[in-house]
């Protein structure tokens, strides 16, 4: 009897197994499937018009609510006309992203969207440790209306609960948001979104590897944002999140009604650049397919007619130089290329997209973009870099982000930089300048500590100074040799005192200049000695422009980055480097070279 209870119990595992496989064997490897969540940006707010009404069917959509018009089924499959999110949504990034996307991947390859998102909607409805509270505090706000009629007041749960279904019949290849306006400025904002994204995540069964995350920065001040400041917030994405990608918004317009929202125009190109982003994270080309043939609905959004003319640049010594670049397309609608061009140059050298102005001198720079459709075009343009000594001075924080800069006592005429053995103290202005060879700088590094920042000393090479354990040094006022501060302490990356380090908070005064603030002491910086003044002191932060003997080959930033692609720099500790490198030695296919900014 035992041994027919057995056989049955075999045969009904069998049958389960069999069940399963049949069940993995509907999941389509080729059917890519991205979620999106966020608020009224995500959920779309324009208008869609003639243009946007033909989709292919290979871009698919899963309802994740009821719709009327037109009518569709929560957990059903459907072509993604708009609206995509939900019956409130309009035209938004996903509409263009999955088109796009569409148009770039293989013939066999599906893309599916699963969005969720209400307009107004703070981050914290996509918690699902806090959504609970955040609508019980909120019960008659726009978005917890939309949380309640369309999500089962649960967006969060609506879209793992989505998610799941999706994955019986796709795989989920990474996840979209747009989301900040309610949060503006929020510093706890990236946390948030990583707390979000790791529950995702496990929620799910996937891996970060496999699913990276792509965050949209909000309108610009220029284009007519209101709360611009919060792609400062966007930018920490990637070090808070390895898997995080920004998806920039410079350029795009805003509907010229509210500070928050899109134009059509604009949400179309924010959806090609999320997708131009996940196309770059897959390692492939921000072009279509040879086989695609765009549908005329796409022909003229997607096909540039030229390069605007570039006016000529005029910058100083010591500087790092953004040049923004725009394209005219079929439509006539205008984007913003100046984070997608390459720069070639014979004079100038390149870092992280912007030309460096290290001596004084006139010369040349092109600017290169290909389009959608592989079509390339061109514009050359002439960079003029004037003055020396100092060079540029700078008028706020933001501006130091990326320099290296000494601080200047401009009432004493002296610079504070100049390292002899461990002891940091001033040397003249004029002594300053000649000795750019042996001094040595800062850079600022933003820090959690009191809203403060880092400065932390750079060697006349380019080089992080580290103390002798190998750790990184920062400018250290709290103890003193005579008239001279010892680096006896330092700071971790996160700002936190070891060893008696400092943080410093930078703020600037119109007209007056920095005051430097040591978090640890109350202090502010006076002189050569430690942080000791109980009454503001200013100085002035600016670049010396100081050169090395030896050039770095001028290269374009795509060259470098090719060559970094391929593992042929690195430090003179070995190291293989994953950027353009910046002032030091490095090794480049066999030679030692130094580049000289």
């Amino acid at each position: 009897m035992k041994f027919f209870t057995n056989v049955r119990k075999l045969a009904a595992t069998v049958m389960m197994a069999a069940g399963c496989l049949n069940a993995n064997a509907d999941v389509d490897p080729n059917f890519h499937i991205y979620l999106c969540f966020g608020q009224s940006n995500m959920e779309g707010n324009a208008q869609w018009e003639t243009v946007d009404n033909y989709v292919d069917p290979r871009f698919q959509m899963l309802a994740t609510c009821n719709f009327n018009d037109p009518r569709r089924t929560q957990g059903q499959w459907y072509t993604a006309n708009c609206p995509i999110v939900s019956p409130a949504g309009k035209l938004g990034p996903t509409d263009y992203f999955g088109r796009t996307m569409v148009a770039a991947m293989p013939s066999d390859v599906k893309i599916g969207v699963i969005a969720v998102a209400m307009g107004g909607s703070p981050i914290e409805m996509f918690d699902k440790d806090k959504y609970k509270k955040k609508l019980s505090d909120n019960p008659n706000e726009w978005w917890a209306t939309l949380a309640k009629n369309y999500y089962g007041g649960n967006p969060y749960g609506r879209l793992i609960e989505m998610g799941k279904k999706a994955q019986k019949v796709g795989v989920i290849k990474g996840i979209l948001l747009h989301q900040g306006c309610s949060n503006c400025g929020d510093p706890a904002w990236p946390d948030m979104v990583k707390k979000i994204y790791n529950d995702m995540l496990n929620d799910l069964g996937l891996q970060a590897e496999d699913v990276p995350l792509f965050v949209g920065e909000v309108e610009y001040e220029d284009m007519g944002g209101g709360c611009s400041g919060h792609n400062a917030v966007v930018a920490k994405i990637p070090s808070v999140i390895p898997t995080g990608h920004v998806v920039h918004a410079n350029g795009i317009p805003g509907n010229g009604t509210d500070p928050w929202h899109f134009s059509p125009s604009g949400y179309r190109t924010l959806g090609k650049r999320y997708a131009y982003e996940a196309l770059k994270v897959m390692g492939r080309p921000t072009q279509k397919d040879a086989d695609y043939k765009l549908p005329k609905s796409l022909v003229n959004f997607l096909t540039m007619t030229g390069l605007e003319d570039i006016a000529p640049v005029t910058t100083e010594v010591g500087t790092n130089v953004e040049v923004k670049v725009w394209g005219t397309f079929a439509d006539n609608h205008r984007e913003d290329l100046t984070r997608e061009i390459t720069l070639t140059s014979n004079d100038f050298t390149f870092l992280g997209g912007k030309i460096v102005a290290n001596e004084e001198m006139t010369g040349t720079v092109t600017a290169t973009y290909t389009d959608f459709t592989g079509q390339q075009f061109s514009k050359t343009f002439t960079v003029e870099v004037t003055g020396s000594g100092l060079g540029r001075t700078f008028t706020s924080v933001a501006e130091l982000q990326g320099q290296y800069f000494a601080i200047v006592n401009e009432a004493e005429e002296k610079v504070f930089y100049g390292i002899t053995g461990q002891d940091l103290g001033y040397d003249s202005k004029d002594k300053a300048v000649k000795s750019t060879n042996s001094g040595y700088l800062f850079k600022l590094e933003e820090s959690t500590v009191s809203n403060g920042y880092l400065l932390r000393l750079i060697t006349p090479e380019g080089k992080d100074y580290e103390l002798g354990d190998g750790t990184p040094g920062y400018l250290n006022t709290q103890a003193a040799t005579g008239t001279c501060c010892f680096i006896q302490g330092l700071n971790d990356q996160n700002g936190h005192d070891i060893k008696n380090g400092a943080v410093w908070t930078l703020k600037y005064t119109a007209g007056k200049g920095f005051s430097l603030k040591n978090v640890g002491t109350g202090k502010y910086l006076k002189d050569a000695g430690p942080a000791k003044s109980s009454s503001i002191k200013y100085f002035t932060l600016c670049t010396l422009g100081f050169k090395s003997g030896i050039d770095m080959p001028k290269v374009s930033e795509a060259e470098g980055n090719a060559q970094h692609s391929t593992f042929n720099v690195f430090d003179l500790q070995g190291r293989r480097l994953h950027g353009i490198p910046t002032k030091g030695l490095y090794i480049l296919n066999g030679k030692k070279y130094s580049v000289k900014y």
